[in-house]
């Protein structure tokens, strides 16, 4: 088993908690669905969850980036709803993950590192036509908060 910090899920985390020189770039971080509130220890939880899934071939996180419109920064409170609602319509909501939110361009924009890794089943999940579900979920912000963009980066 490799490293927490040499597993592909302990260098995202290592990356989004990196300030790299800007006092401002990290802000809140969340850690949802582990045991432990510290990332260090959440990053080993998570890393030896994954590997508790001897069968998965295809990558075990899922890298989600949620962006803000261009001067919107909403309560920290709020961008906890917002990462709640897109983890949920992905379906992974009982999963383990780490969100960090950045302040390091024009646009507020949360990091959300996802256990593809079922932490009780230990089976993994991957949803199908990601897209379009994150499309569904951007357009119902529209209304009620700025225009949400939406990246997502898939693991290798």
């Amino acid at each position: 088993m490799k490293s927490p910090q040499k597993s592909r899920f302990g260098k995202l985390v290592a990356y989004l908690l990196d300030p790299q020189g800007k006092k401002t770039r990290v802000g809140e971080v969340v850690i949802t669905n582990c045991v432990s509130t510290d990332t260090a220890w959440a990053v080993r939880e998570i890393v030896a969850t994954q590997w508790l899934n001897t069968r998965a071939k295809s990558p075990r996180t899922y890298h989600l980036i949620i962006s803000l419109k261009a001067g919107a920064n909403p309560e920290a409170q709020t961008l906890r709803m917002i990462e709640e609602r897109f983890c949920n319509a992905l379906g992974y909501a009982e999963h383990q993950r780490v969100s960090v939110v950045h302040h390091d361009t024009d646009n507020v924009h949360i990091h959300v590192a996802i256990n593809k890794i079922h932490p009780r089943t230990l089976t993994l999940h991957d949803p199908i036509r990601d897209f379009i579900t994150l499309k569904i979920c951007s357009s119902s912000f529209q209304n009620t908060l700025s225009d949400v963009c939406l990246f997502q980066k898939k693991m290798r």
